[in-house]
């Protein structure tokens, strides 16, 4: 196990900014940095085994992702970000006109725009809309129809922080038989999670935020059923039995999910991400969680103090890595986000509000330190 003190001893960001921003993107850690540049003094030398050691690590990624949401790495392919990974399923999947589609209205694009391009083929797209930014399973109910065809909602709501009941949702999908699809880049790697007990059908998730990995690394999840159902709409030689036998061009798709993996792949941002998604691994998702939770309620204390305010009051199952907040003048935000930019202190604004986001390298010091700035001004 590695301490939390151990853990942001890793990180040459503590101490010279309040990043608080792991919503968005997040710094990397020296191992994680050290380990790419040993990669590319592979590469810069010309060392003939640099392939084969590229792949190891993506192998052992892929184990990562599969140890990080309680699946065998069978059913994980590596892809670029969320919305290749969504992709993946909107263009794989067999439609037909009046095929119906639901999904959340302030979703981010990356679970909103690859179905929305499906209209083209007849199927309809329906955004629900709430006002309190409960994404409930009650909603969604109350929209299936007979020619419901998918859900897909995001394990975390980049604009409110709202967590989903994502168990009760996939019941109601598979009690309707409607596919479960997941955009969980906002939970993996900060919340405990594990897809085979959730019944999720397939999840897209990008490593930039809360896995703290280089840009250009994610993966999908998708179980044996759906991929059977999946077409491969895009194929390479990577998603094949064997890869390297590159004149056999009837061999078969893999039958595993790197199925729909191309061709050559980011090697140098794989092997940080290895390293990465091993340390939260050793850390532990659930004390990450229970640190960055702990840190969001010391922060939520302390604005009572300040002219500031939540914006949302969930309750413990409805809250995730992600806190907003607002001035009492709800027209002051946008200064202040710039006045805390100038000193060094990383957040976002979202939603006419404050988004915070704190991760396990953080401190409650900082917490401490970010209150006394809101105070200066406000």
């Amino acid at each position: 196990m590695i301490t939390q003190e151990q853990f942001r001893s890793y990180f040459d960001v503590s101490g010279k900014r309040l990043f608080f921003n792991h919503a968005a993107y997040a710094p990397l850690s020296r191992p994680v940095v050290n380990a790419m540049n040993e990669y590319f003094e592979h590469r810069q030398q010309g060392n003939p085994a640099s392939w084969s050691i590229a792949e190891e690590h993506m192998e052992g990624l892929r184990a990562n992702y599969g140890d990080l949401v309680g699946a065998p790495a069978q059913r994980i392919a590596h892809m670029a970000n969320t919305v290749s990974g969504v992709n993946v399923l909107a263009n794989g999947l067999e439609w037909n006109t009046g095929d119906h589609i639901l999904l959340y209205a302030d979703e981010f694009p990356s679970n909103v725009m690859p179905f929305l391009n499906l209209r083209d083929q007849g199927v309809e797209v329906e955004l629900l809309e709430v006002t309190d930014g409960r994404v409930r399973p009650e909603l969604f109910e109350a929209a299936i129809r007979p020619q419901t065809k998918l859900i897909s909602i995001s394990s975390v709501q980049y604009l409110t922080g709202y967590r989903a009941d994502l168990k009760s949702i996939s019941q109601l999908c598979h009690s309707n038989n409607i596919i479960f699809a997941v955009d969980a880049i906002q939970s993996i790697g900060v919340i405990p999670t594990n897809v085979q007990d959730l019944g999720i059908d397939f999840m897209a998730v990008g490593g930039h935020k809360w896995m703290m990995s280089p840009l250009g690394t994610g993966f999908i999840y998708v179980t044996e059923a759906l991929q059977s159902r999946l077409k491969t709409a895009y194929r390479g030689y990577m998603g094949h039995v064997n890869p390297m036998d590159f004149g056999n061009f009837n061999q078969e798709l893999s039958p595993d999910a790197r199925r729909f993996e191309l061709g050559a792949f980011n090697a140098p941002s794989m092997v940080g991400a290895e390293k990465a998604t091993g340390l939260l691994l050793e850390c532990g998702v659930e004390s990450i969680f229970r640190h960055v939770r702990k840190l969001i309620d010391q922060f939520a204390w302390g604005l009572e103090e300040l002219p500031y305010r939540l914006i949302y009051d969930f309750n413990d199952q409805e809250q995730s890595g992600i806190c907003m907040f607002t001035h009492d003048d709800v027209s002051r935000n946008e200064g202040i986000f710039s006045e805390l930019s100038s000193r060094k202190v990383n957040i976002s604004p979202r939603g006419g509000g404050l988004r915070l986001a704190p991760h396990y390298y953080n401190s409650q010091d900082e917490i401490e330190q970010l209150l006394t700035l809101l105070k200066e001004v406000s």
